[in-house]
Parts: structure tokens; C-alpha cells; sequence
């Protein structure tokens, strides 16, 4: 008769084992690691782009509603103040001005020239900037000339940075 034999694990195999497992578990966790970076990425991308949307269709919305070419009050490069139609259902017209605050990086609009009944739009903002057309498409000479106002806005979140730009047509002018 044979004698039986004992089965163990010597321990260099045990060794071995353990480097083998830390190794696929190092690999595993830098896997992990870099599909939650990505997911951090999108994420935050998808955010800066929905918050730049809403502000400019925001804006365009109201912009829309400017009364006439003679209720534009500012029109620079940097600032938009006119007179729109009923916005908040009051039957009496409204002031509205878009304009960045660079303190801050905020695009803000101030409501019926009252600081407490405006809104933050949008943080982080680095750049807005108004363009002016006639309805020839050219520079319009007058305030009242204005046919259509392109509207790019810059935002800056996270170590992204996004550009979108909307044309408006306002409707009574």
C-alpha cells in the first residue's frame, strides 16, 4: 500500500498568488480610476453646456420682445438694455438689461431697473459679447437701425471652456 501523500501550498506559491492578485487589482482600480474620470468630464461638460443654453435662450426669448428700434436704450459691445413687451404678465412694458459682471463672471439681467428682481444667468462666464446688424447685415449707424443682434457667450467651468452663439431677430423691429 502506498502511503498517502499531504497536498499544501508551499510558500512561494502563496507568494505568487498574492503578487498575481495585487497586480490585477492594481490594474483594475487604475480601470475604475479612469472610467470616473471620464464620467467627471462629461458630466461637468454636459453641465456647462446646459447652463450656457438656458442663458441664451433665455435671453433670445426676451430679446425677442423688444418693443420697437426706438426703445433700445444700450447697445454696446458688452450691454443690452431696452423696453420689451408685457414680460411678466402685468400688462405694463418691461426694462430688461443683459450685461457680464466681471467681478464675479456672471452674466446677469436686471428686471424693470431693479437689482433685487434680477438674475445670475450664468457663472462663470469670461466673455459675452453683443453684435449689432442693420437689415442689410451691415454695422447699423443708429440704435434704431438695429435689424438683428448675434449674442457669443463664453463660459469657463472646470478647466472647460465652451462657446455658443445665438443670432435673434427681435420681432417688432
Amino acid at each position: 500500500m502506498k502511503p498517502a501523500t499531504r497536498k499544501a501550498v508551499t510558500l512561494i506559491e502563496l507568494i505568487m498568488v498574492i503578487t498575481i492578485v495585487g497586480i490585477l487589482t492594481t490594474a483594475a482600480s487604475m480601470y475604475i480610476k479612469e472610467t470616473i474620470g471620464l464620467w467627471r468630464f462629461i458630466t461637468s461638460r454636459s453641465e456647462v453646456t446646459a447652463q450656457l443654453r438656458t442663458a441664451l435662450l433665455r435671453m433670445g426669448r426676451e430679446i425677442r420682445q423688444i418693443k420697437n428700434s426706438a426703445s433700445i436704450a444700450v447697445a454696446d459691445s458688452s450691454r443690452l438694455r431696452f423696453t420689451a413687451l408685457d414680460l411678466d404678465g402685468d400688462t405694463l412694458d418691461d426694462i430688461v438689461e443683459f450685461y457680464r459682471d466681471a467681478a464675479n463672471n456672471e452674466l446677469r439681467r436686471i428686471f424693470n431697473d431693479t437689482p433685487a428682481l434680477g438674475d445670475i444667468l450664468a457663472n462663470s462666464i469670461t466673455g459675452l459679447i453683443f453684435t449689432y446688424y442693420n437689415a442689410a447685415g451691415g454695422v447699423p449707424a443708429t440704435l434704431s437701425d438695429i435689424y438683428r443682434i448675434n449674442i457669443e457667450l463664453k463660459i469657463n467651468s472646470g478647466g472647460q471652456a465652451k462657446t455658443l452663439n445665438v443670432q435673434v431677430y427681435p420681432r417688432n423691429l
